[in-house]
C-alpha cells in the first residue's frame, strides 16, 4: 500500500464544534456544514462527531450527499443548501427529514407534488451573493405560494458574500436587507420557525446574525475563513483537524546543471540530494505548489523542486534524510507547522479549496 494518508483527529473536530456551540445563546441551533465529504475530512465521520458535540442540524449541497448520510444511519435534520432538480424531489421525500432550499415556483410545484401536506421547506433569499435564491422583491409572493401549495415555511435563510472580509461595508448591507425581508414577511403573516444567516465568519464576528440557527462549515475543521480570523482562532482554541502525511520513497543525487521533473522547471545549481515523495496532483497537491512550496521531514522545512506530477513530487534534502522518513505536507511535525492557510496563501487561493481538493485515493485514518 502506498505510504500516503490523511490523518483526521475527530477529538479536535469535537472540540471545535463545542467551541462554536458555546458561542451561541440557548435558543440558537448549530447547523454543521458537512458538504464535499466534510470538506475532505469524511462526511459521515464528521457528521457523527459534530452531532455528539452540540450540532443539531447538518447541511449539504446535493441530494446524493444527504443520501450518503442517511445510508449510514444518520437521522438528524439535513438542509439542502440548493434547490434540488424537480426529478430529485421524490428522493428528497424518501430520505426523510431532509429540507430542500426553495427559491422558485417550479421548485415549490415539484416538491409539493410528491410530498405530504405540511412538509417543511427553507426559503432562500438572495441578498447579494447572486448565486442562488429569490430576490427580495419576490419573497412575499413566493412565501405565500409555498403556504398555498400546502407546504410549511419552516425556514428562511440567506448567505454572506464577503463575510471573510468583515471590514467590507457590504456585509452590513446584507444584514440590513435581510432584516427588511424578515420584517416584510412578518407583515404578510409569515413567521418561519428557523431563520439563519451566519456562516463561520459571521458567527464569530456578528452575534446579531446568529438569528435562530447558524451554519458553521470551515471553522469546525479548524481552518480560518481568511487570515483576518487567525488571531480569533488562536484565542478560542480552534485547531486544524487534518494532517497530510507521506514518506520518502526514493533518494538520489543530481549533478549541477541537471533539470528535475517535467519541463525541467528547476535546475540544480550544485550537486543536490533529492527525495521522491509518492503524492501528486491527482491527490490534490496542486501542480504549482512547487513554486515556493515546502514539506516537513524530521521537523525541518525542505523545498519542493520541479513541478508536482500526477503521482509524486520531488524535494531537496540533505544526507540526513533516509528512505521511509515521514513527510508532512499539512500539519505539524516537531515544532514546525505547515498550515492550510499558509499553503492557500502561497497558491493564491483559500483554505476551502485546499481541503476539498484532497483526493479520494488518499486513505483517511481517524
Amino acid at each position: 500500500m502506498r505510504p500516503t494518508w490523511a490523518e483526521i483527529d475527530l477529538e479536535i473536530i469535537s472540540s471545535n464544534t463545542s467551541i462554536f456551540y458555546e458561542l451561541l445563546d440557548d435558543s440558537v441551533e448549530l447547523c454543521a456544514v458537512v458538504k464535499a465529504d466534510g470538506y475532505g475530512h469524511g462526511g459521515v465521520e464528521v457528521a457523527r462527531q459534530v452531532l455528539a458535540s452540540g450540532a443539531t442540524w447538518l447541511a449539504v449541497a446535493f441530494v446524493e450527499e444527504a443520501a450518503a448520510l442517511r445510508s449510514e444511519g444518520i437521522e438528524a435534520p439535513i438542509l439542502l443548501l440548493s434547490e434540488p432538480r424537480p426529478n430529485e424531489m421524490r428522493e428528497v421525500v424518501e430520505l426523510g427529514g431532509v429540507r430542500p432550499a426553495i427559491y422558485t415556483r417550479a421548485g415549490v410545484d415539484a416538491f409539493s407534488s410528491v410530498t405530504h401536506e405540511g412538509a417543511p421547506v427553507h426559503l432562500k433569499v438572495d441578498t447579494g451573493m447572486h448565486r442562488v435564491g429569490a430576490r427580495p422583491n419576490e419573497i412575499i409572493e413566493l412565501a405565500s405560494y409555498i403556504v398555498e401549495s400546502g407546504l410549511q415555511l419552516e425556514g428562511v435563510f440567506t448567505h454572506f458574500a464577503l463575510a471573510s472580509t468583515p471590514t467590507d461595508s457590504f456585509n452590513r448591507s446584507q444584514i440590513e436587507l435581510f432584516d427588511r425581508v424578515l420584517g416584510d414577511l412578518a407583515d404578510a403573516g409569515h413567521t418561519p420557525q428557523i431563520v439563519h444567516q451566519a456562516n463561520t465568519a459571521a458567527t464569530l464576528e456578528w452575534p446579531e446574525t446568529h438569528r435562530s440557527m447558524v451554519r458553521v462549515g470551515i471553522g469546525l475543521y479548524g481552518t480560518e475563513p481568511s487570515n483576518f480570523f487567525s488571531k480569533k482562532f488562536k484565542e478560542l482554541g480552534l485547531e486544524p483537524a487534518v494532517w497530510l502525511r507521506s514518506e520518502v520513497s526514493h533518494l538520489q543525487t543530481v549533478e549541477s546543471g541537471e533539470g528535475v521533473g517535467y519541463g525541467h522547471r528547476w535546475r540544480a545549481s550544485k550537486n543536490t540530494r533529492i527525495a521522491t515523495i509518492p503524492i501528486g496532483y491527482a491527490d490534490g497537491i496542486f501542480r504549482g505548489w512547487w513554486d515556493g512550496g515546502e514539506v516537513l521531514i524530521g521537523g525541518n522545512h525542505w523545498p519542493i523542486r520541479g513541478v508536482v506530477t500526477m503521482d509524486s513530487l520531488i524535494v531537496e534534502v540533505d544526507k540526513s534524510i533516509k528512505v521511509g522518513d515521514e513527510v508532512v505536507l499539512l500539519g505539524a511535525q516537531g515544532d514546525s507547522v505547515l498550515a492550510v492557510s499558509d499553503v492557500a496563501e502561497l497558491l493564491g487561493t483559500i483554505g476551502y479549496e485546499i481541503l476539498t481538493s484532497l483526493g479520494a485515493r488518499i486513505p483517511r485514518r481517524y
